[in-house]
């Protein structure tokens, strides 16, 4: 039986803009299994949140293009489905939380008109029906139902986050998609989230894709991490893999950049330089600019990826020459 909830394959976006063609998203494949939570790591511009539109195959268009790849979602293949179709498919089978709280809600309707708008389109109840079951939304997120009839702006910060989980959540769906749910919130409030959101996801029997660009919130909450730049996975496998047997530079850069709790005066080591311009990436390896370890084929070679087990690889050059060739700084 297949336990893939979403299963990507060779995906590849693109933005057609004035100024050039933006490569987004350079065919990457991607799985989140049942129950499972996948973090999506990489800085801002990687194509992390182009590619959780395309799942929802919300990329405008234009000057968005999915140019080839395959979206599996829960066995459907979501490229080949009709708008009318995709559009009881969101929130039903799929949901998102998006970036920004203070902009995902609608400031003139309620709170609870906006949850109950999502179970009536895609329950079929009446009213009254959808309006019970919003309220019980609403106190499943830790919010009292009495506070239905409230504006967004009778809300703080990690209300509102609050009543976009209970939105997303109100249909049920099987796979969560949560856009950097707690990078407008203070570290207190980030981490009542994050805890609610675990919480929900197991009591729902959920699947989630977790965008982020926070190692700390991907060792809270996920199961397995895809390490994304310049539209690639570099690297991907377990927690344990990526957190224990880092492979790729880039990974490695991303961890030496965290402060060290444990030696206050050790220097963070920032990952140099900038990423690479997606008007015009590098001909071979998009890290190749920044990396310690670059070779003279990186420049001019596209990496394959290596396979350490059945579900951790990496794109680099280095273990495609030797496969027993370790990173030498470390994390610290």
């Amino acid at each position: 039986m297949d336990n893939k909830v979403l299963d990507i394959k060779d995906l590849q976006i693109r933005y057609v803009t004035e100024d050039g063609i933006v490569e987004a998203v350079n065919g990457i494949d991607i799985c989140v299994e049942k129950g499972k939570t996948l973090g999506l790591v990489g800085e801002t511009g990687a194509g992390k949140t182009t590619t959780a539109l395309s799942i929802l195959r919300l990329i405008p268009d234009p000057p968005g293009e999915i140019v080839s790849g395959k979206i599996l979602l829960n066995g459907i293949e979501v490229m080949d489905v009709g708008e009318k179709e995709m559009e009881r498919i969101r929130g039903d089978q799929v949901s998102m939380i998006f970036q920004d709280p203070m902009t995902a809600l609608n400031p003139v309707i309620t709170v609870g008109d906006q949850i109950s708008e999502a179970i009536s389109i895609h329950q079929h109840v009446s009213q009254e029906e959808a309006k019970i079951k919003a309220k019980e939304m609403l106190e499943l997120v830790g919010i009292p139902g009495a506070r239905f009839a409230e504006y967004p702006h009778q809300f703080s910060g990690g209300m509102k986050q609050r009543v976009i989980i209970a939105i997303a959540l109100s249909c049920s769906p099987r796979l969560l998609i949560a856009d950097e749910p707690t990078t407008a919130l203070d570290v207190t409030i980030q981490a009542q989230v994050l805890e609610l959101m675990k919480e929900l996801k197991e009591k729902m029997n959920m699947s989630m894709l977790m965008i982020t660009h926070d190692l700390g919130v991907v060792a809270e909450v996920c199961d397995d991490v895809a390490i994304m730049y310049a539209g690639r996975i570099v690297e991907q496998g377990s927690l344990v893999d990526i957190f224990k047997n880092t492979k790729h530079p880039y990974t490695e850069g991303l961890f030496n950049s965290i402060p060290n709790i444990d030696d206050r005066k050790a220097e963070l080591k920032p990952i140099r330089g900038l990423m690479s311009d997606p008007y015009n990436l590098p001909q071979g390896c998009s890290f190749c600019d920044r990396c310690d370890y670059v070779m003279e084929k990186c420049a001019t070679e596209k990496p394959k990826k290596v396979y350490f087990s059945e579900t951790h690889f990496t794109e680099c050059h280095h273990y495609s020459d030797n496969p027993d060739f370790q990173l030498n700084k470390g994390k610290k």
